[in-house]
């Protein structure tokens, strides 16, 4: 039988990415969230073209192609000649906007289980580390306080309440997106971007202190990173 080989895409750095899988079938296009046609993969930058590059799969051989990016694509250091292919083989490093966003290319067969670095160093926090206020809506961790909008708060809950463990994102939507669960209890109708945005913003008020790490597309793990 024939091993088959499944391409990954590692957004290491890009709003609303951080660390994310993504895989990678057929042809993705990368460009501008907003962007009609929508592309596959869509950065909130306003740098990154409309139509930036794309990722063809449907070669013998996987290619990358600059779309005439206004600001650039760069495979392992190189800027792209616009409309030109590109081989990509696996660890190749894929930057935009002169490294605003960073991405890896990534090739593994379907008899091989992909590497992932789990979260270092995981710690569980001092039982002073934070102070939880539900009527407020907010956090203090070390005499800083952290306001949550109520999407912000509820994702925060759930994910400190699994603290070190991996959250899944229909979780984070029935808890965030309540008020658009189905009586027949299927996941409420919240799309990629809300996601990614809702992820971004808890995220980053919780930095440095705190961290969510995305795993293989499918969800996150949050995990304390400072205590000072």
């Amino acid at each position: 039988m024939d091993v088959l080989e499944k391409f990954h895409l590692l957004i290491e750095r890009g709003q609303p990415y951080e660390n994310e899988f993504v895989h990678l079938k057929r042809k993705i296009s990368i460009g501008r969230f907003g962007s009609e046609p929508a592309p596959g993969i869509a950065f909130h930058i306003p740098l990154v073209s409309r139509q930036h590059c794309v990722i063809d799969c449907e070669k013998p051989s996987p290619m990358l192609i600059d779309l005439g990016s206004k600001h650039g694509t760069w495979l392992n250091g190189m800027r792209l000649l616009p409309q030109k292919e590109y081989g990509l083989s696996s660890g190749d490093q894929i930057t935009l906007v002169n490294g605003m966003i960073s991405m890896k290319y990534i090739t593994v067969n379907d008899q091989e289980t992909m590497d992932w670095d789990p979260l270092k160093p995981f710690r569980l926090p001092t039982e002073d580390f934070i102070d939880i206020h539900e009527l407020l809506q907010k956090v203090r961790v070390h005499q800083k306080d952290i306001h949550f909008s109520h999407k912000e708060f509820q994702c925060f809950k759930l994910l400190y309440s699994s603290l070190g463990q991996f959250v899944s994102k229909e979780e984070i939507k029935r808890h965030a997106w309540s008020e658009r669960d189905l009586l027949d209890g299927r996941v409420p109708d919240v799309g990629s971007d809300e996601l990614n945005s809702l992820i971004y913003r808890v995220r980053k008020k919780l930095s440095p202190y705190m961290h969510i790490e995305s795993v293989l597309r499918k969800g996150f793990v949050m995990a304390v990173t400072k205590e000072i």
